[in-house]
């Protein structure tokens, strides 16, 4: 099982490669279980947005300071 990268409150952005998702920068809201094929999954959540996702961590990356 991989391990979370990411903590809570950090912020992230889209991977190049992720089209499902806005290019804005996001907060994370909470650490979630595992996909069954052991993905770690977060819930983020942009400013600009009312609303929360649910991502796989192959699709974040961390946003620059």
């Amino acid at each position: 099982m991989i391990e979370h990268a990411f903590k809570v409150g950090q912020a992230v952005r889209p991977r190049a490669s992720c089209h499902s998702l806005p290019n804005d920068l996001f907060r994370v809201l909470r650490l979630l279980p595992s996909t069954a094929g052991g993905v770690p999954l977060y819930c983020i959540k942009s400013q600009a947005e009312l609303i929360e996702r649910i991502v796989e961590q192959s699709e974040i990356e961390a946003a620059a300071r």
